[in-house]
């Protein structure tokens, strides 16, 4: 009796597989909607046109990184590429959202946008042009020097997502 049930087990699971086959059914960043002939991408650094001097930089470190991850469009030198990543970061404000009890500030906003322009490099048009924000909270504490490292911490995760979104907004078309 026990190879029966076996057998019913290995029937089973077959049958689900059959079925969950053609369902749809993928693995997130695995696939991606750009046409066959997108394989490469260059990424410019960006320009700062921002209240906010030498942070391009690092919003193009964060971006680089995403795409890296990303793996599903390689970086490329510009002439090797089949898209050019162009940008401008040009808005950056810190806005308070929140009083203490002395009236010192408790949470802060820092917003950033960016100005996107990709080209199909292969077919010699405009793939994406864009304006991106993206905005990150931190708490503001009276030590002067913990609230400068939160900000800045706050901006890393501002690009980092900043960069997911983009990796997203260019992939998957979403």
């Amino acid at each position: 009796m026990k190879p029966k049930k076996k057998n019913n087990w290995l029937l089973a699971f077959s049958i689900s597989c059959f079925l969950f086959s053609g369902c749809g059914y993928q693995l997130v960043g695995t696939g991606n909607t750009l046409p066959p002939h997108l394989k490469s991408i260059h990424i410019s650094v960006f320009k700062n046109t921002s209240s906010q001097p030498e942070i391009h930089r690092q919003l193009t470190s964060a971006v680089l990184k995403s795409f890296i991850s990303d793996g599903r469009l390689k970086v490329a030198r510009k002439n090797n590429a089949d898209l050019i990543m162009e940008a401008t970061l040009n808005y950056y404000k810190i806005r308070n959202v929140s009083f203490g009890s002395q009236d010192l500030v408790g949470n802060i906003i820092l917003e950033f946008g960016v100005q996107l322009k990709v080209t199909d490099q292969v077919k010699n048009k405009i793939f994406i042009e864009k304006e991106v924000k993206t905005q990150w909270d931190y708490k503001s504490t009276s030590d002067i020097a913990g609230t400068e490292r939160a900000r800045l911490e706050a901006a890393d995760l501002a690009f980092q997502d900043l960069g997911r979104r983009l990796v997203s907004l260019i992939v998957d078309q979403f």
